[in-house]
């Protein structure tokens, strides 16, 4: 692609993104990049007991979802954020893993907060799971796990 629709196809991803369209309809999903928001269904936010998300204002590429019980979840593209990278940004532990076969990490930053992330695109998706206003106690690296297993199936090899 030249001239025009080089300049113009990104921005009207960016716009789409922004309004929760995909480009395949209902899957949120493109080659190396995903709609943070796009990618949960209805029955996916149900079963997490999460709300719709929003996009997050200082980073388009992730969105922010609550829930009714106090803990909120960001799933973020991170398109230029490797595993090795998350390593090094690590404060409290650092483990690498696998999601159904494909590498991850799962960090902890903070007591109450935990990243899930896998290989995506050339870099990482990450959901991390935020615990500290949860009416009950629960772990923030349970929830970002089961945050994961939802979302991971419907990423692109």
């Amino acid at each position: 692609m030249s001239g025009l629709g080089a300049r113009v196809l990104p921005l009207l991803v960016l716009f789409a993104a922004g309004c929760g369209s995909a480009p395949a309809p209902g899957s949120g999903v493109e080659a190396g990049r995903i709609d943070t928001c796009a990618i949960f269904t209805e029955a996916d936010l149900k079963a997490l007991d999460l709300a719709r998300g929003q996009r997050m204002p200082n980073k388009p590429t992730g969105c922010m979802l609550g829930s009714p019980r106090g803990f909120r979840v960001f799933a973020i593209n991170e398109d230029k954020v490797t595993i090795a990278d998350a390593e090094k940004r690590t404060h409290i532990s650092f483990s690498r893993n696998e999601v159904n076969g494909r590498k991850g990490f799962l960090s902890v930053g903070e007591l109450t907060a935990c990243t899930q992330g896998v290989e995506f695109g050339g870099g990482t998706l990450q959901v991390l799971a935020n615990v500290a206003g949860a009416q009950v106690p629960m772990d923030a690296c349970d929830l970002a796990r089961k945050v994961m297993d939802v979302v991971e199936p419907k990423l692109p090899d």
